[in-house]
């Protein structure tokens, strides 16, 4: 890894959404499969990306492709692409609402129930689902991107509006928040471990339990990832999910390829916990510390390297 202080805003940045999106495109293949003997039975060492196999989730995707959780970061980074890198919930709505109408990918809860809301007309401020699932402040990387110069506040109320059009309830929110505010700490060139611990105590959230959720990590990470997350818990809810990401950082946050591996060996829902360690670390460690074996193959690989341009930042 190289020196966290000699790395560069743009190293960090143009990390932090190509590691996001790699390892969702990681998890694609064995993704909601929360049996780790069969997981390892399947797919071995997942060091590869694979095409899903029939009958997944994400059936008939190809190699290097998204989750629909990863699709919907790419339909973010159009919109911004298209407002000139500034958060317009109109057109992020607009092209969500347009990618699902035509999209064949898996449609969870949170995106059935928020596009029968928008379907009765409540306004954008109330269409969003009441999920509490980290896969709504996992979508969050082109943001951090896009609005890197801005001041804390403005990066912190877009986050948040963001994850309110699908998954409007306060514990999302906040974790929108705590996630924002750990990237910006990275990018100061603070520690994976102490940008978590000053963003669980230093902030008063809501309806988060950020300080708890960092100790239960603390303890569950002096075990093997796998064991950690079955124990922390491998499914989409924010109280599993976000604790098992701070437990995979705690453990491997100065190994990106071994954290995002065993991320997805642990099992369940490795495609949300996968965007969100692949926003961290590629945050602490720049794009370099990332396989280029999983770079190549993304299917939104040109997206990535034309939204970069757009916004004025480069790979170097």
């Amino acid at each position: 890894m190289a020196d966290s202080w000699s790395l560069s805003l743009r190293e960090r940045y143009a990390g932090l959404l190509y590691a996001s999106l790699a390892a969702d495109a990681l998890a694609l293949a064995p993704h909601w499969i929360y049996d780790q003997d069969e997981l390892a039975r399947k797919f071995g060492r997942p060091t590869e990306m694979r095409e899903p196999p029939p009958g997944s989730y994400h059936a008939g995707k190809p190699l290097g492709a998204q989750t629909h959780y990863g699709d919907q970061v790419l339909v973010l980074m159009d919109s911004l692409e298209a407002t000139g890198g500034n958060f317009v919930m109109e057109d992020f709505a607009r092209r969500w609402r347009e990618f699902w109408s035509s999209s064949q990918a898996y449609c969870d809860h949170a995106t059935k129930d928020t596009l029968a809301h928008l379907e009765a007309g409540p306004g954008l401020t109330q269409a969003g689902s009441t999920s509490t699932e980290l896969g709504g402040p996992a979508r969050i990387g082109p943001l951090l991107l896009a609005l890197r110069g801005e001041e804390t506040p403005t990066i912190v109320g877009a986050v948040r509006a963001q994850t309110a059009l699908t998954h409007n309830s306060p514990i999302a929110l906040d974790a929108a928040e705590l996630l924002a505010r750990t990237v910006l700490l990275l990018g100061r060139g603070v520690s994976i471990p102490t940008a978590l611990r000053t963003t669980t105590a230093d902030v008063n959230y809501r309806a988060l339990p950020a300080g708890e959720y960092l100790r239960q990590a603390e303890e569950a990470a002096r075990l093997p990832v796998a064991e950690a997350v079955e124990q922390l818990g491998q499914s989409c809810p924010l109280e599993k999910a976000l604790p098992a990401v701070f437990a995979i950082l705690l453990r491997h946050g100065d190994d990106v390829e071994t954290a995002l591996v065993e991320n997805v060996m642990a099992g369940g829902d490795s495609a949300a916990r996968g965007l969100t360690l692949g926003m961290i670390l590629g945050a602490a460690h720049g794009w370099r510390a990332l396989p280029s074996r999983w770079v190549e193959p993304l299917q939104a690989r040109g997206r990535i390297a034309t939204f970069l341009a757009a916004v004025q930042l480069g790979e170097g």
